[in-house]
This record gives structure tokens, C-alpha cells and sequence, in this order.
């Protein structure tokens, strides 16, 4: 009987214990189960929350939730919106604005942490909450039309507030098709995943000369009225050169940056030095990844160490290791327009409040990086076309030209800046695309109010 006794005992030790042990795995690894994307109970939870709607800037509706209560479903209006929007996707997470605003779209925002845990535990779904963007429907479907056809991306802003109106990237992919064909986006060699406007990183070229022309003449290192020995030489990279858009009648400073020929480009690089250069990145924020509603991600500018004569010299025509988004150009084209004062750029303006109001979204105020006067001179010697200033560079990567436009209207009491990048494997036509798009998109903008 006391044998008996012990092996029924020992059992339900051993049973015990196994016991202790499963209950301890589920406890222990309860989030990461909870994540995993083949959890029911996830699914279910998710198709319950009826997630807020994102606007443009007139109140127009780009994305919604449609359905029934635990089958709903994330539905953009407009299939190019995912450059800004991103993606909602229970299988593969979210991005851009989905996730930036997650909390405010999921109805989270304004509940403290009871709240919260209440509502999970009894399986409430609180309604989520709207997020106007400050993009221009109507700008943004122009752009998406200049770029079809094309490998690259548009950026227009505001000036001098520096609100983005229209942001696109080619190829891109349909947001509602994410999860059907997901395997194919991220596979397909053209990378239609990937936002090329916020995350790409492009050699700028002598895109970047109104920058380093405003620097030089700040800083009384050179005048548009200097006359270069041999101002139209081409620069070499690699196995091919940058060259002027037109060498013919360049003689003196001002000649050669209205034709974007990088030889004196170079020459400035080697007088403001490594130590100036870098400043200049800063300065102009070409790292800067503070952009309310987006994301993007640093250059590796900081990590180059400038030193020689050649170093100094790819990094002022734009080449080398100075890579950075369309976004970051754009930011400097505001900066610009609005004669060299800066405003951080934002895509979201405001979001609905837990009582239906709204609430506008702060950002830091405007700083004045350039003298006035100085960013007129430069502006004066850019290309005019009608009541357009404009830019049109070249950059080198690899096989690749990156034909860049940097434009703005009217040319006084601006309204609007635009970044154009053109990805492409032809030379002149190329960048004939950029400088057309840029212009007749600016033409778009003059014709319209926002």
C-alpha cells in the first residue's frame, strides 16, 4: 500500500512539474507568442480595430478602414499614396505615416496606461483617430503623372513653411496588394518597396552647386564675378566626367554655375577645405532626418574623412562618399527659395483628439542659416524660365546618371519649391526629362491656389 502511495505521489510530482513548465513558457514567452504573425487571437484583435482615416490637406480622404467589425480591412483611395502613407499590413508590420502615427490611427493616443490595459483585457477596440497630412491631393496626382515612366523621385514643398505637398517615388507598388503580392515586391530587382524620395541615397552631382555657392560667398571666398583659368574642363570620375550642361560663352564664376560645369566646383571644395565642407553639410541639414510623419534615415557624411586635394574635390561636384536623399534636397531647395531661411519640413499638420477636435502638430520655428542678400545673388545667377528659377545637376553612381532638378516659383515672394530625380542609364535625354518635369510641374503650381 505505501509503494502504491509513492508511485502515485511521484507521478503527480512529475506531472506537477511538467505542468510548472509549460505554464512557465507560455508566461515567459508570452509577447513574443502574442506577435507572432500566425497567432489567431493577433488577427482577430487586429480586425477589430477600426483604424483612423488619413487626409490630405483639404480634408480629402487618401486612406480608410472598410468592412465589418472583426473583419475590417485598410483600403488606400489613391493607389500611389503608400511614399507617404505607407503601408498597413496585419502579415508585415507598417510604415511611413501608418507608423509614425500608429498610436493616433489605432485610437491609443490620449488613453493612459489603464486605459489601455482594460481595453485589452476585455477586448475593446477604441476607435481610432484621423491624421491630416499636408499634401495636396491634387499636386500629388499631378506629380505622380510627370514621373510615370520613370526611375526616381519628386518632392515639392511650401515656402517658406516648408509643408510637403506632393511626395512621390517609381516604381512604387499599390498598398491594397501588399499582402498578395508581397514576395513579388520584395523580390523584383526595381525595388518598388523602396522609397526612393525619403530613403534612396543619390550622389547629389552639381546639384549641389547652389549650395556651395552660397558658402563661398559668405564666406568671401570667392565672387560670381571671378574668372576661372579654364572654368568648362571636365572633372573625371572613374571612366567618364562631369561636364557643363553647355560650355559655350563660359568665362567667368557666374557663367559657370548658371551651366553647372564642375571644375570651379571643385576649385571652391579645395579652398573652404574639409573642416568648411562638412559645416556646410550640417549647416543645410543634409543629415537631418527630422520630418514630422516619415521616415529617413542619415547619410554617412559624417564618417568621411576629407583629406587631399581629390577628396576635397569629388565632395564639392557631389560625388565620392556625399550621398543623400531627394527629401534632404528638398529641404535645402526651400531653404533657398525662402533666401536662406530654414524651416523644418513636415507631412502631417494635425491630428483628430480623443472629443473629435483636432490638434495641430508643433515643430521648431524657422532659422536663418544665409544672409539674405547673399542667397540673392546666387539666385539671380541661377537659370530663369519665366517666373521659374531652377537647377538642373548631374550625378555619377556606378553605371547610372542621376540627373537632379532643383526649382522654385514665383521668383519672388515664393510659393513652392520642387526636388526632381530622374535614375537613368541615358545622358542628355535624361536630363532633358528632369528639367521638363521640374518646370512644367512648377507651371502646374503657378496655375492653381492652394
Amino acid at each position: 500500500m505505501p509503494v502504491s502511495i509513492n508511485r502515485v505521489a511521484a507521478m503527480l510530482l512529475i506531472a506537477f512539474l511538467l505542468l510548472a513548465g509549460v505554464l512557465g513558457y507560455w508566461v515567459a514567452g508570452g509577447a513574443a507568442l502574442a506577435a507572432r504573425q500566425d497567432n489567431p487571437r493577433r488577427i482577430l484583435a487586429e480586425q477589430r480595430i477600426l483604424r483612423g482615416r488619413i487626409l490630405d490637406r483639404r480634408g480629402t480622404t487618401i486612406v480608410e478602414t472598410v468592412g465589418e467589425p472583426g473583419a475590417y480591412e485598410r483600403a488606400a483611395l489613391y493607389r500611389y499614396a503608400a511614399p507617404f502613407t505607407g503601408y498597413y499590413s496585419i502579415n508585415y508590420g507598417t510604415s511611413e505615416v501608418e507608423r509614425s502615427f500608429d498610436s493616433t490611427l489605432r485610437g491609443r493616443l490620449g488613453l493612459d496606461a489603464a486605459q489601455v490595459y482594460m481595453n485589452d483585457l476585455l477586448h475593446i477596440s477604441p476607435a481610432g483617430r484621423a491624421v491630416q497630412l499636408t499634401i495636396d491631393l491634387g499636386i500629388q496626382r499631378a506629380a505622380d503623372t510627370l514621373l510615370d515612366g520613370h526611375t526616381g523621385a519628386i518632392v515639392v514643398t511650401s515656402v517658406p513653411d516648408a509643408d510637403i505637398l506632393a511626395l512621390a517615388s517609381r516604381p512604387t507598388f499599390d498598398p491594397n496588394g501588399l499582402d498578395e503580392n508581397w514576395d513579388t515586391l520584395r523580390d523584383d530587382s526595381a525595388a518598388p518597396l523602396l522609397n526612393r524620395a525619403t530613403l534612396g541615397q543619390y550622389q547629389p552631382g552639381t546639384a549641389l552647386q547652389p549650395i556651395l555657392m552660397v558658402e563661398a560667398l559668405r564666406r568671401g571666398i570667392a565672387s560670381l564675378e571671378d574668372t576661372p583659368e579654364t572654368p568648362a574642363r571636365p572633372f573625371p570620375v572613374d571612366s567618364r566626367a562631369l561636364t557643363c550642361r553647355s560650355p559655350n560663352g563660359v568665362i567667368t564664376l557666374a557663367d559657370a554655375f548658371a551651366q553647372a560645369c564642375p571644375a570651379p566646383a571643385a576649385d571652391l571644395g579645395v579652398m573652404l577645405g574639409g573642416d568648411a565642407l562638412s559645416d556646410i553639410v550640417a549647416t543645410w541639414r543634409l543629415t537631418d532626418t527630422t520630418v514630422v510623419g516619415l521616415q529617413s534615415r542619415p547619410v554617412v557624411t559624417t564618417s568621411i574623412v576629407l583629406t587631399g586635394t581629390r577628396a576635397l574635390q569629388e565632395f564639392a561636384v557631389g560625388q565620392g562618399q556625399l550621398t543623400f536623399a531627394p527629401l534632404h534636397m528638398a529641404g535645402a531647395a526651400t531653404t533657398l527659395a525662402a533666401r536662406g531661411l530654414m524651416t523644418p519640413a513636415r507631412i502631417v499638420s494635425a491630428t483628430e483628439t480623443i472629443d473629435g477636435g483636432w490638434r495641430p502638430i508643433e515643430r521648431p520655428l524657422a532659422t536663418r542659416i544665409a544672409p539674405r542678400e547673399v542667397v540673392e545673388r546666387v539666385v539671380a545667377a541661377m537659370p530663369h524660365t519665366g517666373d521659374i528659377a531652377w537647377y538642373g545637376g548631374i550625378g555619377l553612381s556606378g553605371a547610372k546618371r542621376l540627373m537632379w532638378f532643383v526649382g522654385f516659383a514665383p521668383i519672388e515672394n515664393t510659393r513652392y519649391a520642387t526636388v526632381v530625380l530622374i535614375e537613368s542609364d541615358a545622358d542628355v535625354e535624361a536630363v532633358r526629362s528632369a528639367i521638363e518635369i521640374g518646370q512644367q510641374l512648377l507651371r502646374v503650381l503657378l496655375s492653381i491656389a492652394i
